[in-house]
Formats: structure tokens, C-alpha cells, sequence
């Protein structure tokens, strides 16, 4: 019995020092034996989260020279061209040149009746021949004191009416035969023999397709670029193309499209091109260093501006607005980025500025 007490009151020592040491002795405070009792040190929950970095495919470019073009669309049409009008009346009695013919300058197209015109021509004439004598005799008498100023004068009068009248029905049987006023073509005839015509009524459209004229309009951006005199080079929708020279850039823009008409020319001697054609003027206007990138790396920034995304040295994400210099089916060219750059191909929608990242470099010759 008195054993039994003594091991009882053995164990309940040993109970309170066991219970007594955890709550008041020991060096290590309570979260430590949380801790530990997890498994974990002190020192490695500390020790920061590494984090992977993004991956970038990039491509270190270096800019090229590039011939800048301006392009514009245009139209051919004549370097002149002109409606010819009427100019007296009558009956057409002869027509000597047609829709289509090629025509000299002063040929005679067609040819209205004379009618009484010869007449009056010739009586015009005679009017003047009579005048004329009766001028000098007034003249004579007045040198002779027979006759007075006022009377030499009246007679100058009447001689100089006389030959106005005379010009006046030349004129007259001159507009009886329509001419042409330059070398060109027929394009529209408006008269056949038998028409009466009045002042004014239409006759024929002729134009000049030597030399041809392209004509396009340019956009106040690139006008500046532009020097009269420069050479030009011109593409036909069939592939066709042509060497021609800047001979024309409007002093003022349009009022209503803000544009300015551009003009370059060249030889047609045989006609071959026509009037109403569309082509692509391409005038180069210098070199510059530019980037040939694919289009589908382009990126927006926050303020809407078109750019692209580099990495610098530090494998930092930058940003670079770019001018677009030419949109071609297989690239484009952009003007922007530093003479050499490592820019970002393939990844630049999931990567901002400023963020750090792992470029891998592309292999290859393509553009990604």
C-alpha cells in the first residue's frame, strides 16, 4: 500500500516538472515549435518565392536601306483635249475627217456652205478698194489747200470701216471650213453632212494623247516630298510598266478632299496608251534606314499608338511607336526601332512594358 502511494506520488512529480518546463522554460519561442513540429525552418520561410520568368521569341534585326517611295492611283488622260463648237451658221457639205481618224494641226475636219459669204467677201473688198481712192484724193487736195482736215478725216474713217467689214466677211468664209487646232484624235463627232448648225452646236472632241498624262491625287503628308522634275515610274493593272517624269504638283489642295493634284508625263507617240486607264504612280523620293518586320507584331500601347515591343540589355520589355513606311503582301517596313534591335516576334501580346523576361533568340532567316 505505502508502495502504491510512492509511485503515484512519483508520477505526479515527474507530471508538473514535464507540464512546468513547456510553459516556462525552454529558448524557443512557441511559433518555433510550430514550426518545427511542421517540418519547416525558420530560415526557409523566409528565404523569397522564386518566380519563372516569361518567354519571348525575338529576333535581333538591323536596319536596311530602304527607297521610299510615294505611291499614288491615278488615271490616264490627254495632255489636251478640246470640244470645238460652231462658230457660224449653216449646213455641213462636206466631212473630211471622222470619229477616230488622227489629225494634223489645221486639217480641215468639215465643210459648211458658202452660200452668199464669197459675195459679200468680194463686195467687202471692192468697198475698200473704193475707199482707199477716195482717202488719197481727199489727201492730195488737202496737201493742195482744197480741202479741209475735217473732210481728209471723215474719208479715213470710211476707209478704215470699209476694211473692218472686209475682215469682218473674211472671218466669215474662214469659219465655213472647221479645222483642227492641234495634232490629236477624233474621239467624238457630233455633225454629219446635211446637220444645219447653229453658233455654238457641237462639232467634234478632239484630244492629245502624245504626250499622255497620269493624274493622281496626293495627301498633304507626303506632298512635301515631291520636286517637279523627279523621275517616276508608272504600273499598269496588266503589269505593264512605264518610266515617266514628275511634271506637275498643285500650288493649293483641294477644297473639299484636302488633296493635291499630282501630273507626270510621258511619250505615247503611237497611241498605244489610252485615255481612262488605271495605274500606280510610284515616284521615289529618297533612301532611308528602316526595319522589314511581318505585320503581325505590331502592338497597341495604352494611348492607341501603333508600335512595336523590344528587349533591351537588361531584358526589360520596352515599347516603340513606329511610322509605317510601306504595307507589302509578304512585309512591311517601319521606321521606329534603334539601327539594331532586339524585337519581339512571337509573345509580345502577353508581355507589358517595363516586365522582365527571357528572350530566346529565333532561328532562321524568316521574319518571326
Amino acid at each position: 500500500m505505502k508502495s502504491s502511494k510512492l509511485i503515484a506520488a512519483i508520477i505526479a512529480v515527474v507530471a508538473l516538472a514535464w507540464i512546468g518546463s513547456g510553459l516556462v522554460g525552454g529558448d524557443q519561442p512557441s511559433g518555433d515549435i510550430s514550426e518545427n513540429s511542421a517540418g519547416v525552418s525558420a530560415e526557409a520561410k523566409a528565404a523569397p518565392i522564386e518566380r519563372k520568368l516569361a518567354e519571348v521569341r525575338i529576333r535581333e534585326m538591323t536596319a536596311q536601306n530602304y527607297t521610299d517611295d510615294v505611291i499614288i492611283t491615278g488615271r490616264t488622260q490627254a495632255s489636251q483635249r478640246v470640244e470645238m463648237k460652231a462658230e457660224t451658221t449653216g449646213l455641213i457639205k462636206v466631212l473630211r475627217k471622222e470619229e477616230g481618224d488622227t489629225v494634223k494641226v489645221g486639217a480641215v475636219l468639215a465643210e459648211l456652205e458658202v452660200r452668199d459669204r464669197g459675195a459679200r467677201q468680194t463686195e467687202a473688198q471692192q468697198r475698200v478698194n473704193q475707199k482707199r481712192i477716195e482717202y488719197n484724193a481727199a489727201k492730195k487736195l488737202e496737201e493742195k489747200g482744197f480741202n479741209s482736215k475735217v473732210r481728209l478725216a471723215q474719208a479715213l474713217a470710211e476707209l478704215e470701216n470699209a476694211k473692218a467689214g472686209l475682215k469682218q466677211s473674211s472671218i466669215d468664209l474662214e469659219k465655213t471650213k472647221i479645222t483642227a487646232p492641234f495634232d490629236g484624235i477624233i474621239a467624238v463627232q457630233d455633225v454629219e453632212i446635211g446637220d444645219y448648225l447653229a453658233v455654238g452646236d457641237p462639232l467634234f472632241t478632239i484630244v492629245n494623247l502624245h504626250p499622255i498624262e497620269f493624274v493622281g491625287f496626293l495627301s498633304e503628308r507626303r506632298v512635301q516630298d515631291l520636286v517637279v522634275g523627279k523621275e517616276a515610274h508608272v504600273e499598269f493593272l496588266d503589269g505593264q510598266t512605264l518610266s515617266t517624269t514628275l511634271s506637275y504638283v498643285a500650288p493649293a489642295a483641294d477644297d473639299q478632299t484636302r488633296t493635291f493634284r499630282v501630273i507626270v508625263t510621258a511619250d505615247n507617240a503611237d497611241f498605244v496608251i489610252k485615255e481612262g486607264l488605271t495605274a500606280k504612280i510610284r515616284i521615289p523620293v529618297g533612301e532611308r534606314r528602316a526595319h522589314k518586320i511581318s505585320p503581325s507584331i505590331l502592338a497597341l500601347n495604352d494611348k492607341g499608338q501603333v508600335g512595336v515591343k523590344i528587349v533591351n540589355d537588361q531584358d526589360i520589355v520596352e515599347f516603340v511607336p513606329v511610322d509605317i513606311l510601306a504595307d507589302q503582301p509578304d512585309a512591311m517596313w517601319i521606321e521606329g526601332p534603334p539601327e539594331t534591335a532586339r524585337i519581339i516576334t512571337v509573345g509580345q501580346d502577353f508581355v507589358i512594358q517595363g516586365q522582365t523576361v527571357k528572350p530566346v533568340l529565333a532561328e532562321g532567316d524568316g521574319l518571326l
